[in-house]
């Protein structure tokens, strides 16, 4: 279930970090990912098409880098503003 990007939010992707886990932040706008600590937008880090229709999907493929990333990592932190 995804966790809204509050204080509390970060809060524990800090704790997460200080313990050595992966957190990942991203943002589905441009301005706000600017806002989070080491923020992307969800369209960069995930590879999601801009332009999505009904069967659209992502462009991870086993093995990649980012496919190990999103298997280690231990909190995704999507903030949708």
């Amino acid at each position: 279930m995804p966790i809204p990007a509050t204080n509390s939010s970060f809060d524990s992707s800090n704790r997460r970090r200080s313990k050595g886990k992966i957190v990942i932040n991203v943002a589905s706008s441009d301005i706000t990912s600017l806002l989070l600590p080491g923020g992307r937008t969800a369209h960069s880090k995930f590879s999601i098409l801009i332009y999505c229709i009904e069967d659209s999907t992502c462009s991870i493929r086993q093995g990649s880098q980012l496919a190990e990333l999103l298997t280690r990592c231990a909190l995704i932190i999507w903030e949708k503003s």
